[in-house]
């Protein structure tokens, strides 16, 4: 009797063992063939559901009830299920697959409830209850690649800004551009439709928040080196390389494209995700947008001052003894032409009106500027001249913009001749009539009377 029930024994427990490596053998040889494809792995892993349902309706009445062979084969499955997804996780994987394991282990939970299997026996869960840090690792992954690849790119666009050994590319309507704004968000609409894919808004809220931090540090890194290499084109001209102009342009307008991307990413979005991440989303992709108009202002004013670096010994000499006969006016109106013309060709319009406005402005404060340090004009003859000089800059500016609205531009420079023109008497008159436009201004206007 000893000898039948060590028999009994034995074999009871060669038997839950083969079962055992049975299950091992069963998951060994599903996973082998997709080994290096872990996603078509995961994806085909409805047949445990399929088992499970068979083991239940066929295997289990063949046994008795005291082997609770029901629980066995469950913990075997779950058990060699997480020594798989274990090794997955191991391995390194790319985005798309952590995120496809952490949506599928949801999946599971609820499968194994609605095969009301009891909790007790998928125990310990799988990959230890920490498949949220999949998202973790999910979002640590695109940072470093979003990180890696612009640092790539990166390189790639400095090197070209700062060499110009290459001409910059020539796009549709003759507009300058640069590659960049085409493979960043290349690269972060990938990232950010994987993250959508997730189904978990924090999930993509973190994505767009990494990907606006990766935008900001490229468009920091762009003003630095629009104003380093304006600054060496001022300073050392000689040992500048040709080209900053056209590759200023290129990049402003590169911006312009970027802000419009970012916009379409914005919109694209707004509709797929709940009230809870929709602001930060929208706050994010904002601020990546003011990024680039930051850039692209800081272009548009690099272009400017490049213009009028061109002219300065010329703008020097306005109210100087030698205004009167030298008439440097013609080849600062020259010298803007030949940029403006250049500007308007190649850069977008939109670009192109703002820089328009700007180089107005700053053509007005550097006359008007070198008007308040003179020190004595020759009033016969300086009232005069001021027109010329004026009309012949107004009616070059009308080349690019309306006469009734450049009117408003150069409505202070008629203010002011008015006040030099004016009697002792009427003065406070005229004075009064610029006060309320352009505000008190004493220091300028008591300048101005004295030089009179």
């Amino acid at each position: 009797m000893q000898a039948d029930a060590r028999t009994i024994k034995h074999y009871r427990h060669k038997l839950m063992k083969c079962i055992s490596d049975s299950v091992a053998s069963t998951f060994k040889n599903s996973f082998s063939p997709d080994i290096d494809n872990p996603s078509d792995f995961i994806e085909d892993l409805g047949w445990i559901y399929k088992d499970l349902i068979r083991i239940e309706s066929d295997v289990v009445p063949c046994f008795p009830p005291d082997y609770d062979i029901h629980a066995f084969y469950v913990k075997a499955y779950h058990k060699n299920l997480d020594l798989v997804l274990q090794k997955i996780v191991a391995s390194v994987p790319e985005a798309s697959i952590l995120l496809q394991l952490h949506s599928w282990i949801k999946e599971y939970k609820a499968s194994m409830k609605e095969l009301e299997i009891p909790p007790g026996w998928i125990q310990p869960p799988l990959l230890e209850g920490k498949e949220q840090e999949l998202i973790e690792d999910y979002v640590g992954l695109i940072v470093k690649k979003m990180d890696e690849w612009t640092k790539n790119l990166m390189k790639d666009e400095e090197h070209d800004f700062v060499a110009r050994d290459q001409p910059v590319e020539i796009e549709e309507g003759g507009l300058y551009g640069m590659s960049g704004a085409v493979i960043m968000f290349q690269m972060v609409n990938q990232q950010v439709d994987l993250a959508a894919d997730s189904g978990q808004g924090g999930v993509l809220a973190r994505v767009v928040t990494e990907a606006n931090g990766v935008m900001r540090q490229t468009q920091d890194r762009f003003i630095f080196l629009v104003e380093q290499e304006v600054k060496k084109i001022m300073e050392k001209p000689d040992e500048a390389p040709p080209g900053l102009v056209e590759y200023v342009v290129a990049l402003a307008n590169d911006q312009i494209k970027s802000a419009d991307y970012a916009e379409a990413l914005s919109a694209r979005l707004e509709p797929i995700v709940s009230e809870k991440y929709k602001l930060i989303i929208s706050v994010k992709i904002n601020d990546a947008i003011d990024g680039y108009l930051d850039v692209a202002k800081t272009c548009t004013q690099s272009l400017i001052d490049l213009v009028f670096n061109d002219v300065k010994v010329a703008t020097k000499t306005f109210f100087t003894p030698s205004w009167y006969s030298d008439r440097p006016m013609a080849l600062v109106v020259e010298t803007m032409r030949d940029y403006l013309s250049d500007y308007q060709e190649h850069l977008n319009p939109s670009i192109f009106d703002l820089l328009l406005e700007d180089t107005i402005d700053t053509f007005l404060v550097i006359y008007l500027s070198a008007l308040r340090k003179c020190s004595k004009l020759k009033m016969s003859v300086a009232v005069d001249r001021i027109r010329d000089d004026i009309g012949e800059a107004f009616k070059f500016f009308c080349e690019f913009k309306q006469k009734e609205d450049l009117e408003l531009n150069f409505e202070v420079v008629e203010m002011i001749l008015a006040l030099l023109e004016a009697s002792k008497e009427m003065l406070f008159l005229d004075y009064w009539t610029f006060a309320k436009a352009h505000g008190p201004n004493l220091t300028f206007v008591e300048g101005l009377l004295r030089a009179r």
